[in-house]
This record gives structure tokens, C-alpha cells and sequence, in this order.
């Protein structure tokens, strides 16, 4: 538990700098293209039925080649499974059922269709494939290597080329990881937010230890309690102070059912993430890029769903919006 509350937000350094790629792997065209590269995309699912509903659906697909080694296939499906825990539906519909369609976002370089190249940003794994000729002009890395391609095979399509088996260890290990986790936290405690207005305590109390709830986040802690000599103490203090918040103090208010006590420490714990995400009250920022609007905009789903509008939490020091230009 001591680990927990001093890395608890720390993981936004090493998002930001990129610490868990080692020195021969590469990350192109820039430090942080595989943070803004687009995995999951709003869309709907259920498509057909009477319950089709929207939700957080793949947008890329995994691509391996027909006669590639059998450590690639191990990392696609890796892949497939940690996108899977970000996503919340493969994006169904009663068309793909009856044509007996793959419904999982891992395809062979031989099976992939045209409408699969426009519909979908590609993840493709090594040389041994068909499609690799096509872009292999364009990619600049060399050795091992991840690099992102924009408008690829397709217009308004982007492509990410991963070069070999370290580079996607790295991909499907670290990154998307990471990724699944950060996001399921990031949701889970809007989710949190919007609980505590409406006085469901116990609803609230239990996403703080849930696995697909606010402790999500415990994904990017276990990969950045390797780290701890790249934290600076700002981070670990701002961390320590973070998890305190959400882990200690909300905790007590929310068993005492104590909303207006519950309420101003949730914004304190979100202040907390704004001193690293956005740099403030002397913290460095440290996550140096901007998130993909799409995907980072369903915080704002879940909140108009339990009644919430944007300036319930957006408001005074976290005013400002995570994926606003310039920020």
C-alpha cells in the first residue's frame, strides 16, 4: 500500500518522457507518437437490435502476417487483449454475427479488406507481410522501432509500424497497458464525481477498489514503481498528496456519507492531477503532448448521464480543458 500512495499519479513523468522505452527503441516521428496515436474511437454498439447503445469501440486494427513468427501473433493478441480492456465493445452488429465476422480487432495481412483499410487506423506487425512494401518507402526508423504514419493506406487512415518482437513487448506490455489503465481510472472517477452527488456512497466506495474502477490506475503503478529514481520530488509529493486524497480522506467521508466533505476532496484530489497534467502550483507539466479529443471527450458522456455539466468539475484551477488546443 506504501508504493500505491507515493507512485498514484507519478506515472504521468514517465508518460510524458518516455522511460519505459529502452535506448535501442525508437519512437517516431516523435517522443510521444505512440500517446496520440488513436486506438479506440466513440462509436456504437449492438448495432441492429433494439439495445444498441453508444460506447468506446476499436479503432484499430492489429495486423500480422499470414507466415510471421509466432512471437509477433503472442504480442498482437496481447495487444487485442489490453485495447480490450480500454475498449468497451468490439462495436457489434447483428451483420457481423450472421456473416460470421471476427469480432476481435486482430487480423491477418491476408484477410484484411478494403473496407477494414478505410474504416480502421492499422498496428502492423513486422516485414514478414504483404502490406509492409507499401509502406516501408515512407518509415525513416531503423533497428527496432515504432513509428507512426499519417494517411497510410488510406485517407484520413494512420498506420503504426512496429518493427520486431522488442518493439511490440514495448506496445503491448508498457504502453497499452498503461493506457487501459489510465483511461479506466480517468472514467471510474468521473463515475465517482457523479456518485457522490447523488448520494450513492456505497456505489462510489467500491469503484475506489475496483480493478475496472478507480484503482485502474493501479496499471500505470506497477510499471512505475521500477522507476522511482527518474520521479522528481515535486511528482512524488504532488503523488503522495493525490492518493492521500482519493485513497484516505474521500474514503472516510464517503463511509460517514458526508457529501459536501466528499465533493470538495474529490476536487482536490483533480486539482492534484491538473498540477502534473496541465503544470501548476509549481509543478512541472509533465505530460507534454495533448490527448486525442474522441476518446478523452467520453468523461463527458458519463458525467451528462448521471446530470453533471462541465463546469461541475471544470471549474476555478481545473478549469481548463485536458485536450484544449495549445494545451
Amino acid at each position: 500500500m506504501k508504493n500505491t500512495i507515493i507512485f498514484g499519479v507519478a506515472f504521468a513523468t514517465l508518460a510524458a518522457a518516455g522511460a519505459w522505452a529502452t535506448p535501442k527503441l525508437q519512437i517516431l516521428p516523435t517522443p510521444v507518437a505512440d500517446r496520440t496515436f488513436q486506438f479506440v474511437k466513440p462509436g456504437k454498439s449492438f448495432l441492429g437490435t433494439p439495445l444498441e447503445v453508444d460506447s468506446l469501440t476499436p479503432h484499430t486494427l492489429f495486423v500480422v502476417g499470414r507466415n510471421d513468427s509466432g512471437e509477433l501473433f503472442v504480442q498482437a493478441s496481447t495487444m487485442a487483449f489490453m485495447a480490450g480492456q480500454w475498449a468497451q465493445e468490439p462495436g457489434t452488429s447483428v451483420e457481423m454475427v450472421k456473416t460470421n465476422r471476427n469480432l476481435g480487432p486482430v487480423v491477418l495481412d491476408t484477410d484484411i479488406t478494403e473496407d477494414q483499410l478505410a474504416g480502421y487506423n492499422l498496428v502492423l506487425l513486422g516485414k514478414d507481410n504483404r502490406l509492409y512494401p507499401q509502406i516501408a518507402p515512407r518509415l525513416s526508423g531503423s533497428g527496432s522501432f515504432v513509428e507512426v504514419v499519417k494517411d497510410a493506406l488510406s485517407p484520413g487512415r494512420d498506420l503504426m509500424f512496429v518493427s520486431d518482437k522488442q518493439a511490440a513487448f514495448y506496445l503491448a506490455n508498457k504502453r497499452l497497458y498503461f493506457k487501459s489503465g489510465a483511461y479506466k481510472g480517468f472514467f471510474s472517477f468521473v463515475k465517482t464525481r457523479a456518485l457522490i452527488e447523488q448520494e450513492n456512497f456505497a456505489e462510489a466506495l467500491y469503484s475506489l477498489d475496483d480493478p475496472e474502477g478507480v484503482r485502474g490506475c493501479g496499471k500505470p503503478v506497477i510499471l512505475a514503481i521500477g522507476h522511482k529514481e527518474t520521479l522528481p520530488p515535486a511528482m512524488l509529493k504532488v503523488a503522495a498528496e493525490r492518493n492521500k486524497l482519493v485513497f484516505k480522506d474521500l474514503r472516510q467521508w464517503l463511509n460517514l456519507g458526508a457529501k459536501n466533505a466528499a465533493v470538495a476532496t474529490w476536487q482536490a484530489a483533480m486539482e492534484t492531477c491538473y498540477a502534473c497534467h496541465q503544470g501548476q502550483d509549481g509543478v512541472k507539466r509533465y505530460r507534454n503532448f495533448v490527448p486525442n479529443q474522441p476518446e478523452h471527450s467520453h468523461h463527458t458522456k458519463i458525467a451528462s448521464r448521471f446530470g453533471l455539466a462541465c463546469n461541475t468539475c471544470h471549474k476555478g484551477k481545473t478549469a481548463m480543458v485536458g485536450y484544449q488546443p495549445g494545451r
